[in-house]
């Protein structure tokens, strides 16, 4: 008897002190949407978590949490769905709760993203008395009529990303709304439900071409009359496959947490709390298991990244067959008879080629022709004819090189012209893998211009990943245009 009064102290004065009514959980870094209704189909494709908590082990009484959360995308990409139920048990108070989500975002660029998103819902409050030691049994506030309530919730959620920068407040129990007991006297017995603030701040750290991710993060709750709390922590994980990092939440406990991905769409995580307070003789800390499913389009983009390298290293390499083969055509008149099969096969290919060549020609000689009259315009847009890439890749061809030989001709003759090379791709991959990319692409054509004696002020990059395809041919939107800016 007195081990159980001293566990129900220790839950009770918990909660009291931490005013905690919403979940405490660790997997919120992982399953964002568990703590942020903003967050509802946040990810590309469908996802489904089921988490349980063991809080502060080995003591009978204590919290025990269990939530499922299903959330995803609809096919506009701005609009998220989600939904959660949880069962939270402390002591005497078993607390169930359910909601239904709706997220929107709104685009500012490519690069900066908001998105606003609510939750409806409902909480079940029912306070436990069978295994209570009353030393007043005769107290009136303890004579319920009916001791389960069920009460309307609302939950609020922004979040905020900027690149790899990602900002968010939530505000569970926005409506504060009290659950009332009566009792056979008439009176009421009042459990107060609280509004809580909640704060998390992220930035994600890439490296060895976006397969190593380190995110490091710090979550605040605020609540009225309690406390100030918060989790600072830091996750690594390597090609979304597996991961592992390390927690403290302030003055409760140290944590650690790990997970992986099997057959790319089920999820196993674990988490533990060390506590390190003065009570952790008796709390022994927490224990966190959580499962997961990833269903829908976008849980196979690593996979569909490399198939498509892969072609394109193929691709790559019969090009480069291609080309010697033109070279022994050129360089030895007496296997041409031999290659005869050869030409005819490359025939519609060498006059593709021509009409590049003329249409480059004309290009140019038009651009020096309206620079020599004064008629060009700032803004006008010229696209190259063999400034292209393959899948994934950025780097200069030797046909790409000798078109932007033309350009340098051109900018030598007219030192005043100053212009902005802008790059594209295709849409396969992520958006934001996408916009590095055009970057880089960008980059290059910087790099060779200069390096060919062109001033470095002259030249302005614009990188615009997928947002403004040429055609629906995927090779066509590979490409670098160059814009007058300043004649």
């Amino acid at each position: 008897m007195k081990k159980l009064i001293i566990t129900l102290s220790i839950v009770i004065v918990g909660l009291a002190v931490k005013a905690q009514q919403v979940p405490l959980l660790s997997h919120y870094y992982y399953n964002k949407f568990v703590w942020n209704p903003a967050l509802a189909g946040f990810q590309k494709y469908g996802q489904a978590y089921l988490v349980y908590r063991n809080q502060w082990n080995r003591v009978p009484g204590a919290p025990i949490t269990k939530s499922l959360t299903v959330d995803g995308p609809l096919k506009s990409k701005n609009v998220g769905l989600g939904a959660n139920l949880y069962q939270d048990n402390a002591g005497m108070f078993n607390r169930t709760g359910g909601m239904i989500s709706y997220a929107y975002g709104i685009n500012f660029s490519e690069n900066s993203k908001l998105k606003l998103g609510m939750g409806l819902g409902f909480i079940d409050n029912r306070l436990s008395t069978e295994d209570m030691i009353y030393k007043h049994p005769d107290d009136p506030l303890l004579q319920l009529n009916n001791n389960n309530k069920t009460g309307f919730d609302a939950n609020f959620g922004v979040n905020y990303t900027y690149k790899d920068f990602n900002f968010g407040v939530s505000i569970p129990q926005v409506l504060a709304l009290d659950i009332k007991y009566e009792q056979p006297n008439k009176s009421e017995l009042v459990y107060k439900n609280t509004r809580h603030f909640q704060f998390n701040t992220s930035y994600m750290i890439k490296a060895m071409e976006d397969k190593l991710k380190i995110e490091p993060s710090a979550f605040v709750r605020l609540t009225p009359n309690a406390p100030l709390q918060y989790d600072v922590s830091a996750v690594a994980s390597y090609r979304d496959m597996i991961w592992g990092g390390v927690m403290y939440r302030s003055k409760y406990a140290f944590g650690m947490m790990a997970g992986l991905r099997l057959a790319k769409q089920f999820v196993l995580g674990y988490a533990h709390d060390i506590t390190v307070n003065s009570n952790k003789t008796y709390l022994r800390g927490a224990n966190e298991v959580l499962l997961g499913f990833q269903f829908g389009s976008g849980t196979d983009d690593e996979e569909l990244k490399k198939r498509l390298k892969g072609i394109d290293d193929r691709l790559d390499g019969d090009k480069a067959k291609i080309e010697d083969l033109d070279k022994r055509v050129k360089t030895n008149s007496d296997d041409i008879e031999k290659n005869k099969d050869d030409i005819k096969k490359n025939t519609n290919d060498n006059t593709n080629q021509s009409d590049d060549i003329n249409t480059l020609k004309r290009m140019f000689e038009e651009l020096k022709s309206k620079l020599g009259k004064g008629t060009v315009e700032v803004g006008d847009v010229y696209e190259f004819q063999n400034v292209y890439f393959a899948t994934n890749r950025y780097d200069l061809s030797n046909e790409a090189k000798a078109e932007l030989d033309q350009l340098v001709s051109v900018m030598k003759e007219n030192p005043s012209l100053k212009i902005e090379i802008s790059g594209h791709t295709d849409d396969r991959g992520t958006p934001e893998y996408n916009q590095r990319l055009s970057e880089r692409r960008s980059k290059s054509v910087i790099d060779y211009l200069v390096s060919k004696g062109v001033s470095k002020d002259r030249l302005t990059v614009f990188s615009y990943g997928e947002a403004k395809p040429a055609s629906s041919d995927l090779s066509a939107n590979r490409r670098v245009e160059f814009k007058v800016i300043e004649k």
